[in-house]
């Protein structure tokens, strides 16, 4: 089973970026501008390998109706979200939740030992903490990924692109 991301009004970079800034901001408030950019080259390379966007995915109500948990699932109603955006990110069968924000927790811990001389301790379970509140509302599990007919007709794009793609 695969998952979806799901952002309103945001793309992966800049999900990669408040996960760095909330990894920082747990370690204090005055957290320097090389372990800012250490976290998120670190998490941003865990994301790279993990997820994966195609073109229609997730536009459907198909798709909408089988996320779980229910409970908070941004949809594609564009009445009740005019003029903003959702954008639909995968993550692979390989990379349930609890895997991917092991990844990404380890992913973090590496990155503030390769800056600070000293490590406080705790450091791993603290970050992840921090990383799974950032995901909260946002990672649903998909039950017909893939058995659709649009997904048949999706193309791959590249999850990292800066220019908004055109409307589909």
């Amino acid at each position: 089973m695969r998952h979806q991301i799901r952002l309103l009004d945001q793309d992966l970079p800049g999900l990669v970026r408040e996960l760095a800034l909330a990894c920082g901001r747990a370690l204090g408030p005055r957290v320097g501008l090389a372990l800012y950019r250490s976290l998120y080259r670190e998490l941003r390379d865990v994301l790279k390998a993990r997820v994966s966007a195609f073109r229609y995915c997730g536009s459907t109500c198909g798709c909408e109706r089988a996320l779980s948990p229910r409970e908070g699932v941004i949809a594609f109603k564009h009445e009740a979200y005019p003029g903003e955006r959702v954008r639909v990110y995968l993550t692979g069968a390989e990379s349930p939740p609890d895997v991917l924000q092991r990844e990404l927790g380890a992913a973090a811990t590496r990155a503030v030992a390769s800056v600070t001389p000293k490590t406080p301790h705790g450091l791993y379970p603290l970050l992840r903490g921090r990383i799974e509140e950032c995901l909260r509302g946002r990672l649903f599990a998909s039950t017909t990924c893939g058995e659709l007919p649009v997904c048949s007709m999706n193309e791959p794009v590249d999850p990292w692109e800066r220019r908004v793609s055109p409307a589909v």
